[in-house]
């Protein structure tokens, strides 16, 4: 019985020391680098961002951008002159038409009238009509106006003046011609005409301008 009892004992001591884990002798140890390790991964492939889409393209540079207007027109209806100030700004080109942005101050009196009108205009005009290096150039656009008119009234025989103010928007047709004299002035010659045609402040007109 002794010697069966110290076999089973010795037995499960070995079970034991046999389930219980090994310790590494030197945890702080670092791993061994194999000796040709000039083999790199490839590299995974980089997507090419998309470019973006271009939606507008200015054709014109320096100062082709914007300009200054001044001006002389005969206008139709009562009044024989007109004077006019503008400035015009290109805004963008894109599916054969340019776009520009055009304000003008006009101002004329006849008689005991004085009139002035404020305007704001949307044009369109064809891009092949427009090339840089020419001197010379047609001008054919159109586009919507909108309009602030105040007028003046001096009543003979009286010593007041009454005054009339009214806003209108029309859809308004250019056509002229525009040359250049210098790299920086110039001058056009250009009428206008106007649906609807209930206020006949339209006139045929020259300026000069300033690029």
């Amino acid at each position: 019985m002794t010697g069966t009892g110290a076999l089973l004992l010795t037995l499960a001591c070995a079970s034991v020391a046999h389930a219980q884990p090994v310790a590494p002798p030197d945890s702080t140890a670092q791993p061994v680098v194999p000796p040709d390790s000039t083999v790199q991964p490839l590299p995974s492939p980089i997507p090419s961002p998309r470019s973006p889409k271009v939606r507008s393209t200015f054709t014109r540079t320096g100062e082709e951008v914007d300009r200054f207007e001044l001006g002389i027109g005969a206008p139709e209806g009562f009044f024989d002159v007109a004077g006019t100030f503008g400035y015009r700004r290109f805004l963008s080109a894109r599916g054969g038409l340019e776009r520009t942005f055009f304000g003008e101050a006009t101002g004329t009196a006849k008689s005991q009238i004085t009139e002035g009108a404020l305007s704001a205009f949307f044009l369109l005009r064809p891009a092949a009509t427009y090339r840089q290096s020419w001197r010379v150039r047609p001008l054919l656009e159109a586009g919507p106006g909108a309009h602030l008119v105040v007028q003046a009234a001096s009543i003979e025989g009286f010593n007041r003046t009454n005054y009339h103010a009214k806003v209108y928007v029309k859809t308004h047709a250019y056509g002229g011609f525009e040359a250049l004299l210098t790299q920086r002035w110039g001058f056009l010659v250009r009428g206008r005409f106007s649906a609807p045609s209930h206020h006949p402040f339209d006139y045929a007109q020259a300026a000069v301008f300033l690029r």
